[in-house]
């Protein structure tokens, strides 16, 4: 019969074919209608079938359970999101990164020869760094600019960069170490050497004990403290890679002994302090003075050189002794007096005179070339600071001056003046170097 649409043989069928015994062999009564035996073999088909249904059931449920067991042990071992990853291509899993206790090992500050260790050295000396916040005219309430400084008394005076300084017209703020704030003032500045003091109203101030920079060895461990782009209180450590560097600061004239340092050095390291691993500052940092060119160069000053700049601020606001002319003027080199649509000459160009000075009342004006002093020609300000350099203030000078002139030849004549204190240094300005 065709009950699936298929031909089905039943067990007693074949058994027939085969001539086998069938203790399940069932012989119509006789008596029995048609229909009796037809509602017989009807209720015979559907146990088959219920027979057959449950054992779909059974199979279905033994390949579900395995499905699911799979799926468990994938996830136990390839973790979550296995299946999502296999069907998007992706690569990612639940994972959490196991984090261990951090060591609490005591490990002693200092090694046996009395160094710090770079740790035991921040917890020792870097309160005694500051940052130094920069207000000026149109600045509005945030600071312009910032840098650094170090703290030298236990009474608030505070060493750092003159470049730090210079332009706070409206005021300074200094921040320790621990977030307290103090408005500050300039005690001197001393822009040749790139060196300024400033004090604020405090007490009982850790401040930082300075060594002798000639012990400082090539090759010594060092440490830079200070707060480079408004970060405070961060260290940088490197190796001392070079001595004895005789490096001017930017803007500057004179030259300044400094160590070359790798340790970095960034804009807000200026007026940091470099220490030794003893606790001690061994110079100063300055990013005026770092190298643009080349990294892995910077330098600070040495507190062999700093140290008599520092007490002449503290004590004069200035540094004590420097000689000043009194003018600004432009170098004229004999490349550039030669090249001129006028009649010129190699000397120095005056473009400002002091009205304060000696050399106001001696006849020289302002267009007029300085050619020679002390009967030594000279062009630039490197030549009048080694002609002048044994001169103090009060000395008379002697000078060759040459007139220019628009309509034919210029005049030449001397002068005499006397040397003035200089209370601010040699600086380059917009209109050219002062002397």
């Amino acid at each position: 019969m065709s009950f699936f649409d298929e031909e089905v043989f039943f067990a007693d069928d074949v058994a027939a074919e085969k001539g086998v015994d069938n203790d399940n062999e069932f012989t119509m009564p006789s008596g029995a209608s048609l229909e009796a035996v037809s509602a017989l073999s009807l209720t015979g088909r559907k146990r088959r079938k219920k027979g057959r249904l449950k054992v779909i059931a059974a199979t279905a449920m033994i390949t579900s359970v395995a499905l699911i067991g799979g799926a468990m042990l994938t996830v136990l071992i390839r973790g979550r999101g296995w299946a999502a990853n296999m069907i998007l291509g992706g690569k990612n899993i639940e994972f959490t990164l196991p984090v261990a206790d951090y060591p609490t090992t005591d490990i002693s500050d200092k090694d046996e020869y009395g160094r710090y260790t770079t740790e035991g050295l921040v917890k020792a000396v870097s309160d005694t760094v500051v940052e130094i916040q920069i207000f000026k005219t149109g600045s509005g309430f945030a600071p312009s600019s910032q840098g650094s400084g170090i703290i030298i008394s236990e009474n608030g005076y505070i060493v750092t960069n003159a470049h730090v300084v210079n332009d706070a017209t409206l005021g300074i703020r200094v921040v320790l170490s621990d977030g307290s704030v103090y408005d500050g003032v300039i005690i001197g500045s001393d822009n040749r050497t790139d060196i300024a003091v400033i004090k604020i109203n405090a007490a009982g101030l850790n401040f930082a004990t300075f060594a002798d920079s000639d012990g400082v060895s090539l090759g010594e461990d060092v440490c830079a403290i200070g707060a480079p782009g408004g970060f405070a209180n961060s260290i940088t450590k490197g190796i001392v890679s070079g001595l004895h560097r005789e490096i001017a600061a930017q803007n500057g004239d004179t030259k300044m002994e400094c160590l070359q340092l790798d340790a970095a050095i960034n804009p807000g390291s200026s007026g940091g302090a470099v220490f030794n691993m003893f606790g001690q500052v061994i110079a100063i940092s300055s990013s005026k003075l770092a190298s643009s060119n080349y990294d892995g160069i910077g330098f600070a000053i040495t507190t062999n050189a700093a140290k008599p700049i520092i007490e002449s601020l503290m004590e004069n606001g200035y540094v004590k002794g420097r000689i000043r002319v009194g003018i600004t003027f432009y170098g004229i080199s004999k490349e550039a007096a030669a090249s001129a649509k006028v009649e010129m000459k190699a000397g120095l160009y005056v473009v400002e005179i002091d009205e304060s000075c000696d050399i106001a009342d001696s006849g020289l004006k302002v267009d007029d070339i300085i050619t020679s002093v002390d009967g030594q020609q000279v062009t630039s300000l490197t030549e009048l600071k080694k002609l002048l350099e044994n001169k103090a203030p009060g000395d008379t000078v002697k000078a060759s001056v040459y007139r220019p002139s628009v309509t034919g030849s210029g005049t030449e004549f001397d002068i005499s003046f006397k040397l003035m204190e200089d209370d601010g240094g040699l600086k380059e300005n917009s209109l050219g170097k002062n002397a």
